[in-house]
């Protein structure tokens, strides 16, 4: 779990997080553990995750949830990862947030286009125009 919880320690910036200082006090009762093991201490608790397996796939899934639950925590919150829920456009593949669902060619599939690549599929008309004879409007996602 040692691997898990420093992996997850290292990923955030605020650590005013409970679910940060659950493994902060996860990761230096694991130091302690490895520390005053040769000294017999009685930090049971954390030396038995080490020796018993299923403890330890305990605390990996419980560091591991912790972890998601804090990553969802700060997109909520609007400081976490700026691209996720991007879309990315059917002409261009650049990523937004925003797309429009239309057809603009001769096979008339539906496609979804970024608001550049729309002003081309579209001629910048919503219903289009005598120049783009195949393009139609379906809607923004």
């Amino acid at each position: 779990p040692r691997d898990v919880v420093t992996d997850s320690l290292n990923e955030f910036e605020s650590p005013n997080d409970e679910s940060l200082e659950e493994l902060i006090r996860l990761d230096e009762g694991i130091h302690q553990c490895t520390d005053d093991d040769e000294q017999n201490s009685s930090s049971e608790e954390f030396c038995n995750d080490k020796d018993d397996p299923v403890a330890r796939k305990k605390a990996e899934r419980k560091a591991l949830k912790k972890k998601k639950k804090a990553e969802r925590r700060a997109q909520r919150e609007g400081r976490g990862d700026p691209t996720a829920g991007q879309k990315s456009c059917d002409m261009c593949d650049k990523g937004v947030d925003l797309l429009v669902r239309c057809t603009y060619d001769e096979t008339l599939q539906w496609r979804m286009v970024c608001g550049g690549c729309w002003k081309k599929a579209s001629g910048g008309v919503v219903d289009g125009d005598n120049s783009h004879p195949y393009y139609r409007y379906g809607g923004l996602w």
